[in-house]
């Protein structure tokens, strides 16, 4: 798996290798002001939507994984 870091301002344009099986979240989990968005492209699409499945089992945060709109 690869993980990547972009600024707020360049996520916006940001459009990922393999959109299929790449899911993003928000970093800044120590309290600051960090607004870094963090993408994680996974071997397989199944994999990808099964991290996310397994998340939403628990308690919703801001710093789960989401799918990225392609």
């Amino acid at each position: 798996m690869k993980r990547y870091v972009l600024s707020f301002a360049d996520s916006i344009t940001h459009k990922p290798a393999a959109p299929d099986r790449t899911a993003k979240r928000n970093c800044g989990g120590d309290g600051s002001l960090n607004f870094d968005v963090e993408y994680q492209v996974w071997p397989s699409r199944g994999a990808m939507l099964k991290t996310i499945e397994l998340q939403a089992r628990g308690e919703r945060s801001r710093f789960n994984w989401k799918a990225v709109q392609s």
